[in-house]
């Protein structure tokens, strides 16, 4: 698959659904993409290990597919509106079922990898033979000093199950309604450890209250839409509007 990856270079416009705040110090629509910030190119010729790049547009992952002949979306049908603020887009998850699972504050990439493996495959979708669908979240309930102090990783059930979900047979896995969301984000084209990924969360934090509104201060989340550390990468920081239920 590695060896079919075609590189296509984007504009911040092409990769964003919302225009850049000027005070944030991480724009770089202006910067070539393809080249680090020390200017050095990948050696390997592999645009995802270089330090700048913009996220994988959402359109280029939530496509159908066909299953038995069948049409299926990749994706839950979340609204996304773009923003008429600076900063950050807002987007509307639909009320649905998901699968949930604990997981430690601490986690790591690496970990959450093998905690979706060995309790959300393992014990949820690998027995009721459900296939994958985007995005897996994180959900962190943080203290007063905004550290996080407990997690969750969650997946949408396929299209196909969300009328009918099976029960899990696991302690390790539950089942969830979740109730429409609107949450505000912004996307980045790295992974979960990068320093610039957690400068998110201060940036759309920033631009949501200069924008004049309001968000849950005791939680963040992470939408993960790609592969890690395979092709353009999309994560997302988001922050959870101070009027959504869960």
């Amino acid at each position: 698959m590695a060896d079919n990856y075609e590189y296509k270079s984007l504009t911040w416009d092409e990769a964003h659904e919302y225009e850049e705040c000027e005070e944030f110090d991480d724009r770089y629509e202006e910067l070539m993409e393809g080249v680090g910030k020390d200017g050095e190119e990948a050696l390997n010729g592999m645009h995802h290990f270089l330090s700048r790049h913009h996220p994988m547009p959402i359109e280029d992952i939530c496509v159908s597919m066909t299953i038995n002949d069948v049409l299926l979306p990749v994706c839950p049908d979340f609204s996304r509106l773009g923003s008429e603020h600076c900063g950050f887009e807002t987007v509307v998850i639909p009320q649905g079922w998901w699968m949930v699972a604990d997981i430690d504050s601490t986690t790591d990439e690496m970990e959450v990898r093998k905690a979706y493996k060995e309790k959300l495959y393992t014990h949820y979708r690998s027995p009721n033979k459900m296939r994958f669908v985007y995005p897996v979240i994180l959900k962190w309930n943080l203290d007063a000093a905004g550290n996080r102090v407990k997690g969750e990783i969650a997946m949408p059930l396929p299209e196909e199950h969300q009328s009918n979900p099976p029960p899990s047979k696991s302690d390790k896995v539950r089942i969830e309604e979740w109730k429409e969301t609107k949450v505000y984000l912004r996307p980045y084209g790295g992974h979960r450890g990068d320093e610039e990924f957690k400068r998110q969360f201060e940036n759309v934090r920033t631009a949501v209250s200069k924008a004049g509104l309001s968000y849950k201060e005791n939680e963040e989340w992470e939408a993960g839409y790609t592969y890690l550390r395979y092709g353009r990468q999309r994560v997302e920081a988001m922050v959870v509007d101070n009027g959504s239920r869960i």
